[in-house]
């Protein structure tokens, strides 16, 4: 059997929907009597695929080859050209921007590695098919390059697709242009700048709405109306839809119905080409051996290495020496010290710690029972409660996320989950016991004073 043929009898299993919105891209690669590789456009493609479709189409090749063999999914690499493609004509018209974009923010100027390629490959993907992966939620800590992606897509239209109209806003911003319209009495215009004229929506730090529930409100409207024109959705928070605490459920749900990608903390090889790629675009020096220190010693924040690469250059002008280690650890030196004053005299990290402490001090003395049984291995089903009940105020009260939750009790991230839908269950099915315990221990919060008001 011929790559051709074996791919159009694939085609021909497959339903019509599953192969126009995932498959189109497929290719055989390689057939043997013992292997056949399946490419596809692209890593983002190839990792929803392999995941979504991976076992129907090692059956369904099975079946058609007429015996066992390896399925194996690879990505096709694609060529600098190939990027900057957009499917469809593209008409060279003067773009009308509904935004500023940051010119330093593109896709060739974004490092890729593993903790975020998948988010890259993402935010190129709806690019090329905008309204088909909708909405693409983009989530991760702060400094990691979210912000670079929203405007390195915004960049990429206005480049390749001036004819679409791109408005980036934060959502700060989208709640302030909303409240100008209602001072105004004027929310048909605001309506008609966020529904009406635009192709490409792009939300960063949605984060920000928690509490909101008015804003909330107005952005779900809003969303419907753009996912129903088959407008592009692209969304990034600093947590999951999941953790984005007080969203109203139908508005988690849009979010979810989407694509979902993360970025993490770049490895330390990704961070030192990261480091290099930030000197070249401010015409700076970098030898291998200070960008692999300012790799190993500045801390996940991208930001941060952008700051300690651009004294780096301010000091380099004044002197008019060149960049060299010693000046690396010098800048390095100075940010330490500077991170542990923010530390000492009142920072967040300190009044946080202070708030979680309360808390759990509360929440032992509501369950009679010491501080330390909550971090026991002990499953007596009243500090098992206490734990979960604990667990479900950090989230709620304190805005933790899951992953952080699980740091500090020293429990799995499934384990926190199941225990803060467990309580939210207890509550939706009208248990007074833990309704009065959980409110009880909100009351004490309250009566704190200074640093520890919540």
């Amino acid at each position: 059997m011929e790559k051709h043929e074996l791919i159009e009898k694939l085609r021909s299993n497959m339903s019509r929907d599953t192969w126009n919105n995932w498959l189109t891209t497929a290719q055989i690669l390689e057939l043997d009597n013992k292997k056949v590789v399946v490419g596809l456009g692209n890593l983002f493609i190839k990792e929803a695929v392999e995941k979504k479709f991976g076992s129907i189409i090692k059956e369904t090749i099975n079946n058609i080859v007429g015996k066992p063999v390896e399925v194996v999914f690879k990505e096709i690499p694609i060529s600098k050209e190939q990027k900057n493609v957009v499917n469809g004509p593209i008409i060279k018209n003067r773009p009308l921007k509904l935004s500023e974009f940051n010119p330093e923010f593109t896709f060739d100027s974004f490092v890729t590695g593993n903790s975020n390629r998948i988010a890259y490959y993402s935010a190129l993907e709806v690019c090329k098919n905008p309204g088909k992966y909708n909405p693409l939620f983009i989530y991760g800590d702060v400094g990691l390059g979210k912000t670079h992606l929203l405007h390195a897509i915004g960049n990429f239209l206005m480049e390749n697709a001036p004819d679409l109209k791109v408005k980036y806003v934060t959502a700060e911003d989208f709640m302030n242009q909303m409240m100008d319209g209602i001072r105004a009495s004027d929310m048909e215009n605001f309506r008609e700048r966020f529904r009406r004229n635009v192709d490409f929506l792009l939300i960063d730090d949605v984060q920000f709405l928690i509490g909101k529930n008015t804003v909330q409100s107005e952005l779900f409207h809003t969303f419907n109306s753009l996912f129903n024109s088959r407008k592009q959705i692209v969304i990034c928070s600093d947590r999951t839809p999941d953790e984005l605490a007080t969203f109203h459920p139908r508005l988690i749900s849009r979010f979810e119905m989407g694509l979902i990608t993360d970025i993490q903390a770049p490895d330390k090889a990704t961070k030192y080409l990261i480091a290099k790629k930030m000197a070249q675009m401010i015409s700076l020096q970098l030898t291998d051996d200070v960008a692999y220190y300012l790799a190993e010693h500045v801390d996940k924040n991208l930001r941060k290495l952008r700051g300690a690469i651009m004294n780096l250059l301010l000091q380099s002008q004044i002197s008019g020496a060149p960049v060299n280690i010693e000046s690396a650890k010098t800048i390095v030196n100075s940010m330490i010290r500077m991170n542990a004053n923010k530390v000492r005299f009142q920072s967040p990290q300190v009044l946080e710690t202070v708030k979680i402490d309360t808390v759990i001090d509360l929440v032992a003395a509501e369950f009679n029972i010491n501080r330390k049984d909550i971090f026991s291995s002990s499953r007596k089903k009243e500090i098992a409660l206490a734990r979960q009940v604990l667990a479900y105020l950090f989230k709620t009260t304190m805005k933790l996320k899951t992953k952080d939750i699980s740091e500090k009790l020293d429990k799995n991230h499934s384990t926190i989950i199941h225990s803060i839908k467990k309580i939210e269950h207890s509550l939706l099915m009208g248990n007074e016991v833990i309704k009065n315990k959980i409110n009880n221990i909100k009351n004490k919060l309250e009566d704190e004073k200074g640093i520890l008001t919540i």
